[in-house]
């Protein structure tokens, strides 16, 4: 195979992988918030009726729209500058994973983890934890969600989410977990998410350390 041949190969596996990245980005962060932002407006119609109501409506309303812009800013953002941009990750964490009223989220993040890790990196992995969060609050019931960033002695890195909830035994296959594993081998990775004895649930991303740089 001649030198032009390998490098349009390497150009489409590229494109195919940049085609994939979008299809999820527009799943997660577009189309699923689209969905719920649908059935706020609903609720909010059923509830016209109520003037008190109408205004706190129309406040969570306007809030929705501007996640989902501000998220779709973020894919832009990814797209153009995937390899370039660096970010702080526990600090996104903080600012993009929602908890719940009742619910609190602790970060425990290491000394070997670095202060900002490359932008390609960080995204995939906000959007693992968020949607491990999600299935803890949502489907777990949890209550209280520890997220770990570590960087091991070897050349591995590791991201946490333990919760308290009920677990995962006996939950169907779904809840996001096929993006999350996809966004775990796209970082070169595997993602695992095991039942504790104690209850709850632990997922836990191990990758390259080498992509952090």
């Amino acid at each position: 195979m001649g030198s032009g041949e390998t490098g349009a190969s390497a150009g489409l596996a590229r494109q195919q992988e940049l085609q994939r990245h979008v299809a999820r980005e527009l799943h997660d962060q577009v189309a699923q918030p689209l969905i719920a932002l649908l059935l706020e407006i609903r609720e909010a119609k059923a509830a016209s009726d109520r003037p008190e109501r109408r205004a706190a409506d129309f406040a969570q309303l306007e809030e929705s729209a501007r996640k989902i812009l501000r998220q779709v800013r973020e894919m832009m953002v990814d797209l153009r500058d995937k390899g370039d941009l660096r970010f702080n990750l526990p600090r996104a964490l903080k600012d993009e994973v929602p908890v719940p009223a009742g619910g609190t989220m602790s970060l425990h993040v290491t000394s070997r983890w670095p202060e900002e890790l490359n932008g390609w990196a960080a995204f995939n992995l906000l959007r693992i934890v968020q949607q491990a969060a999600a299935n803890a609050w949502r489907h777990g019931h949890a209550k209280k969600i520890d997220v770990v960033l570590d960087v091991g002695p070897s050349t591995e890195a590791v991201v946490v989410i333990i919760d308290d909830g009920i677990g995962i035994e006996d939950a169907p296959r779904g809840f996001g977990m096929a993006g999350m594993e996809e966004r775990a081998a796209i970082l070169g990775g595997t993602l695992t998410a095991t039942q504790l004895k104690v209850g709850g649930t632990r997922v836990e991303v191990r990758f390259p350390a080498g992509l952090l740089a």
